[in-house]
């Protein structure tokens, strides 16, 4: 497993043995940044004025992809403790990247909110539901974030009351919902 693009591409990352954790695979990452990139564009937005945050977030890897792309601050939330010293080990030499060792329930208050989160709940587990709700109390969102939610592609999503979904991918068994609050 590696960063695959920016400045610390091809930097190989640390993977838990565990089954807790699932990373999100290479192909996969390198197409949600390039509809990340894509959407920032739209937006007249640049990578190094986004605030990024990966919640559950394993490796790290999508986070650290974030931070390998310029982005000015990236939060990584996450409370296993394997997962915890990988994230450890692949943040080494970072200076733009932040270790929330918290249960995403229970993520602290925000003083900005952030313009990107990823969310990769355990599978079926509906925790990416609640974390949204928990995440959007605490002032991390806004009506411009961007909310992408990763799920198994047969799993059945219901946004909480307040987003809405403005685009589906599939990949591989991986489903990637793009999300936003409701205007």
């Amino acid at each position: 497993m590696r960063i695959v693009g920016g400045i610390y591409k091809g930097k190989k990352l640390q993977v838990p043995n565990n089954q807790a954790t699932r990373p999100t695979s290479d192909r996969a990452r390198e197409a949600l940044f390039n509809i990340l990139s894509s959407l920032l564009q739209k937006e007249d937005k640049k990578w190094t004025e986004i605030i990024f945050l990966d919640v559950f977030s394993g490796t790290g890897a999508v986070g650290l992809e974030a931070a390998s792309r310029g982005a000015r601050k990236v939060f990584l939330v996450e409370n296993d403790e394997k997962a915890l010293k990988c994230i450890t080990q692949n943040t080494k030499g970072m200076t733009n990247v932040t270790l929330l060792g918290v249960d995403a329930l229970k993520i602290p208050f925000s003083k900005q909110p952030a313009q990107i989160i990823f969310m990769d709940a355990p599978y079926y587990t509906q925790l990416w539901e609640l974390a949204l709700n928990a995440l959007s109390e605490k002032g991390w969102t806004e009506e411009s974030s961007w909310i992408v939610i990763e799920i198994e592609k047969k799993e059945k999503a219901v946004l909480p009351v307040g987003f809405m979904l403005k685009e589906e991918r599939i990949y591989g068994r991986n489903k990637l919902l793009f999300c936003q609050k409701n205007h």
